[in-house]
């Protein structure tokens, strides 16, 4: 008798596009001593991502637009609700482990632009946060696991984290500024 021979999966090659949705959260960011000290403490907020993508086999690269809606919530301990939202264009690329097998862990890196975006201006002792924007550079990492859900389809969560520039809001600037998140997305091959 013979046996007919079938690989799991084959390496998919080609165009796709993304989506994900999911949770971000900015990390504390401490207050300069000669304003008196404490933090900025934020809120975490809804996330989500889209954009187009190229598979090489074990390699991707992404152009992705990202949106995460956030609020600063506390200033030197005391209760705000300032809308906070970072919008971030990015080029990245991935590596897929496994990547000819259904289940894929990845690695991803990338960098790009975000946009802080304040939306309440409120003065708090000797803080005075204002309507304002900044445009800074911002870097991204992700740690992931796909699912070939079919031939077209991957499914995917990841964990991410995101560091950016110094930025400046009125008269406060932000230093060592970062946010970390998760996601769970759709990749459709065409």
């Amino acid at each position: 008798s013979i046996t007919a021979f079938t690989p799991l999966a084959a390496e998919e090659k080609g165009t796709y596009f993304v989506g994900s949705i999911g949770y971000g959260q900015m990390a504390d960011i401490e207050i300069a001593a000669y304003l008196g000290g404490g933090d900025f403490e934020f809120d975490s907020g809804f996330s989500g991502e889209f954009g187009i993508g190229y598979d090489f086999g074990k390699f991707r690269t992404e152009f992705t637009y990202n949106a995460t809606n956030t609020d600063l919530t506390t200033v030197q301990g005391v209760t705000t609700d300032i809308g906070v939202d970072v919008t971030t264009w990015m080029l990245s690329a991935a590596y897929d482990w496994r990547a000819d097998k259904k289940w894929q862990p990845y690695v991803s890196a990338g960098i790009g632009q975000s946009t802080i975006d304040v939306y309440l201006a409120q003065t708090i002792g000797n803080v005075a946060v204002v309507v304002d924007d900044d445009d800074i550079t911002a870097f991204k990492i992700k740690a992931g696991l796909n699912y070939e859900a079919s031939e077209d389809v991957v499914i995917y969560g990841e964990v991410w984290g995101q560091a950016f520039d110094d930025f400046t809001i009125g008269t406060l600037e932000f230093e060592d500024c970062g946010m970390t998140g998760v996601s769970l997305g759709l990749r459709y091959r065409l």
